[in-house]
């Protein structure tokens, strides 16, 4: 599928998902000046580069997506949402099946005035996610949604921006080891045997994981353990399950670290996250 770099519609952009199939299901709503969508993705379809006419604000309410932005990577579940400022070229990648529900709003109705021209990857609350869900159903008044949509801008507006979220490398070798340790999690191979896998030495990887995610190896890898294990515990795995599943031999200390990163411990975190 060729690169775009022509900006898109809304409807444009919706029908490109998953090309190569009939196309998934797809909700759309539009409202007076906004438009929140819901559609399901399949796991190995994207969005290949392209803009948008207006702002999106973007977050999987189930699976998990690869956000390209300019020189940024990121890799994002549930628990974050990305600003997509208008015109701003992104491409998403989704490795499993989930769904994905977009705001899109004019530019004109930003958050604030300045600040909000770049893209950039916000701390989703529980209450943000559910906003989203309700704006993109059927059969909601006029007078709701417009409320909703207004709560919705306002969560958007106080959203501190997320330092936490899983960066990918930019090095490609990099970030073919970032990809797969994404994939399992459990895989205990040292920084060595990973590089020798990619035929490049290992300070090579360790500089570009350091100059491109800001963390050495093993931080980033710690962090997308934690990071796979959220998909997992608000999906309802069992806490013992998910330890074992993300490379952690004891429970307690999964827990431990789990807690350090979170400030809570697994099953807190995941009673939280599914709270209708």
């Amino acid at each position: 599928m060729l690169i775009e770099d022509t900006i898109m519609s809304r409807g444009e952009h919706l029908d490109r998902v998953n090309a190569a199939d009939s196309g998934p299901s797809v909700r759309r709503w539009t409202f007076a000046e906004f438009a929140v969508t819901s559609i399901s993705v399949d796991g190995g379809s994207g969005f290949d580069r392209h803009r948008h006419e207006e702002d999106q604000l973007a977050w999987m309410a189930s699976g998990s997506m690869e956000l390209s932005v300019g020189s940024d990577r990121w890799h994002l579940r549930r628990d974050h949402a990305a600003w997509i400022p208008t015109g701003v070229l992104h491409e998403m990648r989704f490795a499993e099946p989930g769904e994905l529900v977009s705001a899109y709003v004019d530019q004109r109705h930003r958050p604030a005035p300045t600040g909000w021209n770049r893209a950039r990857v916000l701390t989703l609350d529980p209450l943000g996610g559910a906003l989203l869900r309700y704006l993109a159903a059927e059969g909601r008044p006029e007078t709701r949604r417009q409320e909703c949509f207004g709560l919705l801008s306002d969560l958007v507006a106080e959203a501190p921006v997320s330092r936490e979220v899983v960066a990918l490398p930019q090095d490609p070798r990099a970030r073919a080891i970032a990809v797969a340790l994404l994939a399992a999690p459990d895989d205990d191979r040292d920084l060595d045997a990973w590089a020798a896998q990619e035929g490049v030495s290992a300070k090579t990887i360790a500089r570009a994981f350091v100059s491109d995610t800001g963390r050495t190896f093993r931080e980033w890898r710690v962090r997308a353990r934690l990071h796979v294990a959220v998909g997992l515990l608000v999906q309802g795995a069992p806490v013992h399950e998910v330890a074992l599943v993300v490379g952690y031999d004891s429970v307690s200390s999964f827990i431990s670290a789990f807690r350090s990163r979170f400030g809570v411990t697994p099953a807190a975190y995941a009673a939280h996250q599914r709270r209708p």
